[in-house]
């Protein structure tokens, strides 16, 4: 219940990891509850013990681990994460040379970390990618108290990765989901065999419900969540995370803040 209730309190694993999680299992749950929840009480309190003994804890890790399947895969297919992308001096699509230069200055004043140039990127690009990963890892661990925009856009491209990454699943429930709505609505008969579409016309709340969801997920996992819209993501996210580079201290400044303590303590 600990683990279920810090799922729920943080934002990222609520919204990047719970949530894909509950979205496939959406379109079976609404016909369930709908049609039988009232009738069988039982099955309602069995369907929140199934979620209170760690129903929804195990659909989040579900999510994450083939989030992170996915990702090693993406990262292979692009050559690198989107921030490292971003770094590169070969990379002409994703910033413009000016914040580029920009960007490279600041990581050198403010992290330390001298930055490659374009011939020595050329020279050695394993070297270069690796300083480029490990100023992002170090960048990462001084904003992790933004929770504002750069939050935001990391809980994005989690929601966005981890949906891509639950998408067969995500397609055989809502086509479950479709098929069991057309059998309550009346649509489909099973004895006789037999199809009878004017019963598209009022297929009654829980059918139709079941159909709308099933459909507009079914829709969203085939025309837009994809491996473009994961990096798109990504993308974002590395802008917002360059974006913070001015307004961390540079390190003389930490030095003298701290020496102003230490005088002061004397």
């Amino acid at each position: 219940m600990i683990a279920i209730f810090e799922l729920v309190k943080d934002p990222y694993e609520r919204k990047a990891r719970v949530i894909p999680g509950l979205l496939v299992s959406l379109p079976l749950l609404v016909p369930l509850l709908c049609v039988y929840g009232a009738k069988h009480p039982v099955l309602t309190s069995v369907i929140g013990l199934l979620g209170g003994c760690g129903a929804i804890y195990a659909l989040a890790s579900v999510a994450r681990g083939r989030g992170k399947k996915l990702e090693e895969k993406l990262v292979a297919r692009w050559g690198g994460m989107p921030t490292t992308l971003a770094l590169r001096h070969r990379e002409k699509k994703i910033l413009d040379s000016i914040s580029k230069k920009r960007y490279h200055d600041a990581i050198t004043l403010k992290l330390g970390i001298a930055m490659p140039t374009a011939e020595e990127e050329a020279a050695d690009p394993e070297k270069a990618d690796d300083i480029y990963v490990g100023a992002t890892k170090r960048l990462r661990e001084l904003t992790r108290t933004n929770k504002k925009l750069l939050l935001k856009e990391n809980i994005a491209y989690g929601f966005h990765r981890n949906m891509v990454a639950m998408k067969v699943v995500g397609i055989l429930s809502c086509l479950s989901g479709l098929v069991y709505g057309c059998l309550i609505a009346g649509v489909l008969r099973v004895k006789p065999p037999e199809v009878d579409l004017i019963h598209f016309a009022d297929p009654g709340l829980a059918a139709g419900l079941t159909l709308l969801i099933s459909s507009a997920l079914l829709m969203a996992w085939l025309f837009y969540f994809d491996s473009a819209a994961v990096k798109r993501m990504g993308i974002a996210y590395a802008e917002r995370l360059f974006e913070c580079l001015p307004s961390l201290p540079t390190p003389r400044s930490r030095k003298s803040a701290s020496k102003s303590l230490e005088g002061a303590g004397e």
